[in-house]
């Protein structure tokens, strides 16, 4: 499972969004516009996803 957390994103905000890809992209966007008043892409935000996805160290 993958999250987005609006501090990483240098916001001071708690919010996290949690779920699979598609969730979590519509949740964070949903998010950012509705309490920031920000309108990211939801390809913009899936990139995040990914991105981060791919740092995250997997266990064997």
């Amino acid at each position: 499972m993958a999250n987005l957390r609006c501090r990483e994103y240098g916001f001071g905000c708690n919010y996290v969004s949690k779920g699979n890809a598609e969730k979590i992209v519509f949740d964070f966007w949903e998010h950012m516009n509705n309490e920031h008043g920000i309108d990211y892409s939801k390809e913009t935000i899936m990139e995040s996803v990914k991105r981060k996805n791919s740092e995250t160290p997997r266990n064997p």
